[in-house]
């Protein structure tokens, strides 16, 4: 039973700023050359909140964490951020494209309790790991704030709360344009319609789409909390997190993490076609649009590989599916062995190329743009790439209900939810 509350979110003044420049995405996908231009875009940027630049003399007394506090204090005083004077819900309208389709999805940014125990209101369906926890948990100690939402989504097949919340709905509070995007948001400050929306959302089970190291740090924290203020009657602030939930009926888009390996150490296309052979036909392609297609088309089970050096494509189709369990460690859930991913790691990344999924150690990128891994293996800065299809909703909502944990960088819920739409003051 997720309880969630409104807030009062501290926003960009449209006065001082264009939203269009001081958004930006969340921390783990942005890379070194977007931190750089989005450091230079605008002073007021996001990211030096949540990701500020590090420096060879940082102290304990003067890091990016510590700076990240001064600008979240400095931006207030200066009026650049201001606070909603009443506690509120945001809806959120974004419009993407993807390939020649349009898109729009909606949701809403509001604190969400966090789970205690072993309840199952709230479910994780990926692995953490101990260096971003770390990471986020020194942030969050600083700041006191939560700067990025936690994207989380629920099932709502009649659309009660979109049709509960629009039809009141006159002009945006805040519109922007970005790229090939939009956004709209809203600031309900209605009681009665907070009410009924979180009457709705009740008896909800939310899935964690992304965001599940800061949803653990914001729970690690909690903890630190209690035990510092004695306080433990589920009510403070530092007891809810800002989420941005989403309907899973409403359609949302999940995209593939392909697979660049960087170092290969040595294995060739001969040396592939050798160790798969009795998994995976090679089915070679000599037009790219061709080679694209009929992966997407062939489905689950079917990857893409493509080896430096060799103008061709390959379609891996399996075999035998037998054959393919019988490397699946015996101990594994039958839900995660049907997973492509899995399945990927466990028969041909970690046996052939020795790259383990949770340790790669540099040998091994991600991107959910095919054109992006095909790309750098033809101008020669990886040695070979994986080109995969998307998780399905059902897989991983199966595998978020038993329990389980799909393995790293399973899912790309797109597009992300951008920092900057409204931050949630703890203190």
């Amino acid at each position: 039973m997720p309880q969630i509350r409104p807030f009062r979110g501290v926003r960009y003044n449209p006065n001082r700023v264009e939203m269009k420049n001081v958004i930006c995405p969340p921390y783990d996908v942005i890379t070194p050359e977007q931190s750089e231009e989005l450091h230079s875009k605008d002073p007021y940027n996001a990211i030096r909140l949540i990701l500020g630049k590090q420096h060879s003399r940082d102290s304990k007394t003067n890091n990016r964490y510590t700076r990240a506090r001064e600008l979240w204090i400095k931006w207030q005083k200066e009026g650049v951020l201001i606070r909603d004077q009443s506690p509120s819900i945001y809806y959120h309208e974004h419009s993407y494209t993807i390939g020649e389709r349009s898109y729009t999805r909606s949701g809403i940014i509001v604190t969400v309790r966090l789970s205690e125990g072993k309840k199952k209101d709230i479910l994780p369906h990926e692995n953490t790991y101990k260096g971003p926890k770390l990471d986020r948990l020194r942030l969050l100690t600083e700041v006191k704030a939560n700067f990025s939402p936690i994207f989380g989504i629920y099932s709502d097949p009649s659309r009660m709360i979109t049709s509960l919340i629009k039809p009141p709905l006159e002009e945006p509070h805040v519109e922007f344009h970005v790229s090939s995007e939009s956004h709209r948001v809203w600031i309900i400050d209605s009681p009665e319609i907070i009410d009924m929306v979180s009457s709705m959302l009740i008896d909800k089970t939310i899935l964690i789409a992304d965001g599940h190291h800061r949803y653990e740090t914001a729970k690690t924290y909690r903890d630190r909390m209690r035990t510092v203020t004695g306080k433990k009657d589920g009510l403070q602030p530092f007891d809810y997190v800002m989420m941005y939930l989403a309907n899973i009926d409403e359609e949302l888009s999940i995209l593939p993490t392909h697979r660049v390996i960087v170092d290969s150490m040595g294995i060739g296309l001969v040396d592939f076609e050798y160790r798969i052979k009795e998994l995976f036909n090679m089915i070679p392609y000599d037009n790219r649009n061709t080679f694209l297609n009929m992966l997407k088309k062939s489905g689950k089970g079917h990857f893409g590989l493509l080896v430096s050096g060799i103008p061709r494509y390959y379609l891996l189709k399996p075999i035998d599916e037998e054959a393919i369990d019988k490397y699946m460690p015996a101990s594994m859930h039958p839900l995660l062995r049907k997973l492509d991913v899995t399945i990927l790691h466990e028969c041909i990344i970690e046996p052939i190329l020795g790259i383990d999924n949770l340790v790669s150690q540099g040998r091994i990128l991600y991107t959910s743009l095919a054109e992006e891994a095909i790309s750098m293996v033809e101008k020669g800065d990886a040695d070979a790439a994986f080109l995969m299809n998307p998780s399905s909703m059902q897989e991983i909502m199966n595998v978020a209900k038993q329990g389980l944990k799909m393995p790293h960088k399973s899912t790309y819920f797109y597009p992300k939810i951008p920092t900057g739409l409204v931050f949630n003051p703890l203190e």
